[in-house]
């Protein structure tokens, strides 16, 4: 089984992905990944936390007049961080 996914959640954390090139590639390769059907081979856990970074990168907004709740390019970090280390990283 691939995790590809989350390799690229940690290449992200490690800064090596900009909150831009991130948001955009990996809402994209989770796309690929659902309707290639990969995600039901992950666990349960997993795909809680995929798909919650998914929403969470969808919500990332780099403009200066983002909306209260959209995330700048620390707050995505933070967050996706926060994710990983709840379900993944424990």
């Amino acid at each position: 089984m691939s995790y590809l996914l989350v390799e690229f959640v940690r290449s992200f954390g490690r800064r090596r992905l900009s909150a831009g090139a991130f948001a955009e590639a990996y809402m994209e390769l989770w796309r690929i990944e659902t309707d290639n059907h990969n995600l039901l081979h992950y666990s349960d856990n997993v795909n809680e936390c995929l798909s919650s970074i998914f929403c969470v990168a969808d919500m990332y907004n780099p403009d200066d007049d983002r909306e209260e709740y959209e995330f700048d390019d620390e707050q995505l970090h933070t967050e996706i961080n926060k994710l990983m280390n709840i379900h993944i990283n424990k």
